[in-house]
């Protein structure tokens, strides 16, 4: 039965409140097959394309180019064949009660079609699309908010237990996107930089989310020096970032303990479903982005090298794909292309840890005979969350995580 369908903007990520549409790629009576990209839109920290969630023909297409669109809003209709088996559902439209103890909590991170996988960690404060709504009219802050969700999200009933315990006495915050009446202060200090980018701006603010939670947690970094004589012969043309990378997922899959996040409300330990790398991408003028690749240690070497390169590319771009936000077990985080030896990094909640990565070069080193011979090094660091593992257990992980790298 032919019908029109409405193609509305889906949560491409947990930070996503609205998305500004860059240009549509087709345009009415064009044909398109589901997942093939019908337009270009920008959200707070990346572009990317919006694909067309079922096979038909464009009827209308509702929103101008640059036209700021809610989430969940209607840009497009298309006359179909195919059933619209979530018709009864509303997108994003979450109970936001909180369960009852013959209701378990469930998750409504995203709307129906949209992997409930797909989110920005390490930059964001994961959170469904109901709870980011009725923290927006509450007042309420998300980075001060204990997520409880299967996936470490904050849920509506996480925002409303926040609420009632915040009291009536305490001043709610400006929502996002409205301001308050500036100071004298405030206002000489907007005028200094009256070109400052707005998306540059927003990634500064969700960095600072992120990093006030990981200022919560207690966590302790743990130092090494890699010795590569070995591994650069191994390596061939592979990326130095791409042997990081494999060797990090490696050691989590021998550290199963380490693969998983603090849940607060339960008190123990909560695995992830996949061995899921991160890496900082760093994009000169916006800001950083963590993009991953699941399971980056099996497979052809070769093939995992160009998709790291590949994700690479893509996260300097701006281009990321709604896969390469998912949740990511643990993050790399490499500035040894800055010339920057030795670092310590910050753990990205709810991520248990982070390694970094200094710069590869030859320095001296000292045998066992105790002499000197040059050998090409690199130091790293493993910040680890103390709630999920100890420094004896963060050690062992490093011990396989060393050996891999410099034996294979």
């Amino acid at each position: 039965m032919t019908t029109v369908r409405e193609v509305r903007l889906p949560a491409l990520s947990a930070t996503m409140e609205e998305a500004t549409l860059l240009a549509w790629s087709v345009g009415p009576g064009d044909e398109v097959k589901q997942g093939q990209p019908i337009a270009e839109i920008s959200t707070d920290k990346v572009d990317m394309d919006l694909e067309a969630p079922f096979s038909g023909v464009i009827h209308e297409l509702l929103v101008e180019p640059g036209t700021a669109i809610p989430l969940g809003e209607t840009m497009a209709t298309i006359i179909t064949d195919e059933d619209d088996l979530l018709s009864g559902l509303t997108l994003g439209a979450a109970d936001s009660a909180p369960p009852t103890d013959s209701q378990p909590s469930q998750d409504p991170t995203f709307e129906p079609g949209v992997s409930g996988e797909a989110r920005e960690i390490g930059l964001i404060v994961p959170a469904s699309p109901p709870a980011r709504r009725l923290a927006r009219e509450s007042g309420v802050d998300l980075a001060m908010v204990s997520p409880t969700g299967t996936r470490g999200q904050v849920t509506p009933s996480d925002v409303s237990k926040f609420t009632e315990a915040r009291g009536s006495a305490s001043e709610p915050a400006v929502p996002r996107g409205e301001t308050e009446t500036a100071s004298v202060d405030d206002r000489g200090a907007a005028e200094t930089h009256p070109d400052q980018d707005a998306k540059r701006l927003r990634v500064r603010r969700a960095t600072v989310q992120v990093l006030d939670r990981s200022a919560t947690i207690p966590q302790f970094t743990l130092f090494r020096i890699l010795t590569l004589d070995e591994a650069v012969a191994r390596k061939g043309d592979r990326s130095w970032t791409t042997e990081l990378v494999r060797a990090l997922a490696g050691a989590l899959r021998n550290h199963p303990h380490l693969n998983a996040r603090w849940d607060g409300e339960s008190m123990q330990t909560v695995s992830f479903d996949a061995v899921r790398v991160g890496l900082a991408i760093d994009r000169p003028g916006v800001g950083l982005v963590v993009a991953g690749l699941a399971d980056p240690d099996l497979g052809d070497p070769g093939e995992i090298d160009r998709g790291v390169r590949a994700l690479a590319e893509r996260g300097k771009n701006g281009k990321l794909r709604p896969d390469d936000l998912a949740q990511a077990s643990i993050t790399l985080s490499n500035l040894g292309g800055f010339g920057v030896d030795r670092f310590q990094a910050l753990l990205f909640p709810p991520q248990p840890a982070i390694l970094s990565a200094g710069s590869i070069k030859m320095r001296p080193v000292a045998t066992p005979e105790g002499a000197l011979k040059g050998s090409l090094t690199c130091e790293v660091g493993l910040t680890v969350d103390h709630r999920v593992a100890d420094g004896a257990d963060g050690a062992r992980f490093l011990e396989t995580y060393a050996s891999l790298v410099e034996n294979g």
